[in-house]
């Protein structure tokens, strides 16, 4: 079911409106403020997890009960709402909306991503043939609907290798099969349960990523950073960290110039964030893992904004909205004083916080409640608590993330579930 606030009658020349698939909370994306005095005004649709917040800010707002899972009932409201107050433009931020944003464009003839685009940057599968094509380097890939699917990749592509969903997002679902045993579990447990999956050789390397904005058909802004952990470090409920690469360094330019490569063989599409994820092997090899058009997730746009002052969901929303805007920042050796880490949820009951005066710690984010019992982490960008650092140097930077980890993670602060 769906529900929302009541709709102030308007007078005078309408105001044009931007319809806002919100998938995070109203302090961090407040929509409405960030148009104010544009001539635009926001249409959103949320959760009911966000729904009050979002609700006293904005005139027109509306919840939906199945937000992740229910395109029937999303493009069923949304068709509502555009019959009553039409919208000019579509927006969002999230990885499960990218597809259901141009869905709504293409039906109601509104600019932005195309349908064929966010299918690209979305499904998996689509994306490596496509840029395969291109020439660009990545592992050898297989799709996987059936048990006779994994054992035919097995068999030509040696172990380990990777299975995961086409769609997933935050590294959930992902699954590394190490010997034939693991292979044989994993067919047992999921059989009858592999349409829509992806088989990948495994990369022996470093992972890093690339985010930036692509406005009016141009890159605007360009960072790469190297993760701190990998993006399963979840699943030993360790923390994962993020640091900005210094320009002078060689690898910089490789990340750079290939991410250039990819969006540029990618389906165009004028305004959108991307992340871009890549390894470097031991051979100074630059292998495509996978690109989304979207801002990363966990604190990356909060590092982004801290590092540079450049507000990278919000310069999207504008650039979305054809609003014009400022400059947008060019690299600075500052960024490299500056990281952000995201640390899971131990397994236990949370009864409080490690008190938090280090002047380093630039932002946090605390996304769960005192009281609540955990299991560990989720998804590598689902996370307790996040900060975003700044230290004197990198070295110092990185180890603030493992001081914090282990404070937050101090029995102290939980009532531990010693069954696990």
């Amino acid at each position: 079911m769906f529900f929302s606030q009541k709709i102030k009658v308007e007078t005078g020349m309408e105001e044009k409106r931007v319809l806002v698939l919100a998938k995070t909370e109203y302090m961090r994306t407040p929509y409405d403020k960030w148009l104010i005095d544009s001539g635009i005004s926001p249409i959103i649709v949320t959760s009911a997890r966000f729904y009050d917040g979002y609700a006293e800010n904005c005139e027109h707002c509306y919840c939906l009960s199945n937000y992740d899972s229910d395109d029937y009932e999303l493009y069923a409201l949304v068709d509502k709402i555009y019959q009553s107050i039409p919208f000019h433009y579509v927006f969002c931020r999230a990885e499960v909306d990218v597809i259901r944003s141009a869905e709504i464009r293409r039906k109601f003839n509104i600019p932005g991503q195309s349908t064929n685009s966010a299918i690209h940057y979305r499904d998996k599968l689509l994306m490596k043939e496509r840029l395969s094509r291109k020439n660009i380097n990545m592992a050898n890939f297989s799709e996987i609907n059936s048990a006779d699917d994994v054992i035919s990749f097995s068999e030509k592509n040696q172990y380990p290798f990777v299975i995961k969903p086409r769609l997933a997002s935050g590294s959930s679902g992902v699954r590394i099969i190490k010997d034939h045993q693991e292979l044989n579990d994993f067919i047992k447990s999921n059989d009858g349960n592999l349409k829509g999956m992806l088989a990948e050789g495994f990369i022996d390397g470093v992972m890093y990523h690339v985010d930036g904005l692509f406005v009016d058909g141009r890159i605007r802004f360009i960072q790469p950073f190297k993760y701190i952990n990998d993006c399963l470090s979840y699943r030993e409920d360790m923390f994962i960290g993020n640091v900005p690469l210094e320009k002078d360094d060689s690898t910089y330019h490789l990340l750079v110039e290939t991410t250039k490569q990819i969006i540029a063989n990618m389906p165009a599409t004028e305004n959108f964030a991307f992340h871009c994820e890549l390894w470097l092997t031991a051979e100074n090899e630059i292998i495509c893992c996978e690109i989304a058009s979207r801002t990363g997730g966990g604190m990356i746009s909060f590092l982004i904004e801290e590092m540079s002052g450049l507000n990278i969901d919000k310069a999207w929303l504008l650039a979305e909205c054809h609003i014009q805007t400022e400059d947008y920042p060019a690299y600075s050796d500052e960024f490299l004083r500056f990281g952000c880490v995201c640390i899971p949820p131990a397994r236990g009951k949370l009864l409080s916080l490690p008190v938090v005066d280090e002047k380093s710690v630039r932002k946090i984010h605390f996304t769960g409640l005192i009281g609540d019992s955990y299991q560990g982490g989720e998804k590598s960008g689902l996370y307790l608590i996040g900060y975003v650092i700044e230290a004197k140097d990198q070295s110092a930077v990185i180890a603030s993330f493992k001081n914090h980890f282990l404070q937050v993670h101090h029995s102290q602060y939980w009532e531990l579930n010693v069954h696990g």
